[in-house]
């Protein structure tokens, strides 16, 4: 008896799109990124970067919105992936496909999760305070959640604040005290994982 092997993650690739949709109708499959994974495959961390690194240069690293979603803050990742390529390393152009950037990242900034380095969870919830264009209690809501998974407070995202005199700062100091009044919610250890795919 032969066996094959089914991939983790489906893409355009191997089956057309629309097939791949009626599947996700039929409850055979979910969507992560632009792929897809079978419903008995768990929704990890590891395998939103495994599906993210199909889509960007190998040596992207995943932030802001892209590496919420990676960490899981977010159910969705934006439509373009926002990723970051160091700009001391050779041949570094940033896609058209993606929202990209060239940019040095402090060691210990960024971490591999899967085939990919996220930049970790401080590090992402310092660039969704200083670069959302709107901060209500989603946003901080996001941002707890993201300091939770580094077990940090919002007092750590002081030291990402740059030092301006154009009222950036003033800005970012306010959604850090909006941070401080956001309360996740709590979870019940009796309750089961309903946590959406």
């Amino acid at each position: 008896m032969t066996e094959t092997l089914c991939p983790t993650l489906l893409d355009r690739r191997i089956l057309p799109l629309a097939e791949l949709l009626a599947l996700c109708l039929d409850g055979q499959l979910y969507r992560v990124g632009e792929s897809f994974a079978t419903t008995d495959t768990p929704d990890t961390p590891a395998l939103r970067a495994q599906a993210l690194a199909a889509t960007v240069p190998r040596r992207a690293i995943a932030e802001r919105g892209t590496a919420a979603w990676i960490h899981g803050t977010r159910s969705s990742p934006p439509p373009r992936p926002q990723i970051c390529l160091d700009p001391s390393r050779r041949g570094t152009r940033v896609p058209v496909a993606v929202d990209g950037r060239q940019r040095t990242l402090k060691p210990g900034e960024a971490r591999p999760i899967g085939p990919i380095a996220v930049t970790t969870p401080l590090r992402t919830a310092a660039d969704l305070l200083l670069s959302a264009p709107v901060f209500d209690e989603p946003e901080a809501l996001e941002v707890r959640h993201l300091l939770a998974l580094d077990a940090a407070m919002p007092e750590s995202l002081a030291r990402f604040v740059p030092r301006t005199r154009r009222g950036g700062s003033v800005r970012a100091l306010q959604r850090i005290r909006s941070v401080e009044r956001a309360r996740l919610p709590l979870i019940d250890a009796g309750a089961r994982d309903v946590s959406p795919r």
